[in-house]
Formats: C-alpha cells, structure tokens, sequence
C-alpha cells in the first residue's frame, strides 16, 4: 500500500466524519429552535407541588413557576427561544 493511497483514504474518512458532525450539530440545532421547553421535572409538568404535610393542599411549582415548562440546557446554552 503505497503513501498515496493511505492518505487519500485518511481524508475520505476524515471528511466523512466532520461531514456527519456537522449534521448531528445542524439537527440539533434545528431540534432545541423547534422545541426549546421541557416538562419540568421537580412537578412532572403539571405546575404544581402538593404539599408533603397536608395532601390536599398544593402551591405553584418554584422552579418552573407554575408553567410546567423549562427551557432545555442546550437551548439556554445557545440563547434560542
């Protein structure tokens, strides 16, 4: 196997690869801009929290402020809204 040959492969290969990162990277993107939120996982997305004394008492979840709803990490990361 000559020289030549090893390194035409090496790029072909190596091309390949960034070409498919930059895909992976592309579609997530286009994933967080379709769909920033998440459900809020303190309260399960209902928004609220029953209290742990009295069970039918509830309040308005802390972290999500009752929306249910949480910005994904990779959309904050990336500012997308």
């Amino acid at each position: 196997m000559s020289i030549l040959t090893a390194l035409t492969t090496l790029a072909i290969y190596s091309t390949a690869v960034v070409v498919l990162a930059l895909t992976a990277v592309i579609a997530y993107r286009l994933n967080l801009k379709r769909h920033p939120f998440t459900d809020c996982r303190r309260c399960k997305g209902t928004g609220e929290r029953r209290s742990w004394v009295f069970a039918h008492s509830f309040g308005y979840c802390p972290d999500c402020h009752g929306s249910g709803r949480k910005i994904r990490a990779g959309a904050r990361l990336l500012n997308i809204r």
